[in-house]
């Protein structure tokens, strides 16, 4: 399995458990590319904070 493919096995997975899959992103950008890099973590943060809180889990 490829990077692409776990993440799409992942997102699946987390909206099996009603989790939303945004909560996982997959950017690229090559070590030459900081700007590229930068945006890429500004728009991770961005989206991570606008989705709502985790739901708290059961340990039972």
């Amino acid at each position: 399995m490829n990077t692409y493919e776990h993440i799409i096995t992942l997102k699946k997975l987390l909206k099996h458990k009603g989790i939303s899959e945004e909560r996982v992103q997959q950017y690229f950008c090559s070590a030459a590319e900081v700007e590229k890099f930068i945006n890429s973590v500004d728009d991770i943060s961005t989206k991570i904070h606008a989705l709502p809180p985790l739901p708290k889990s059961n340990p039972n």
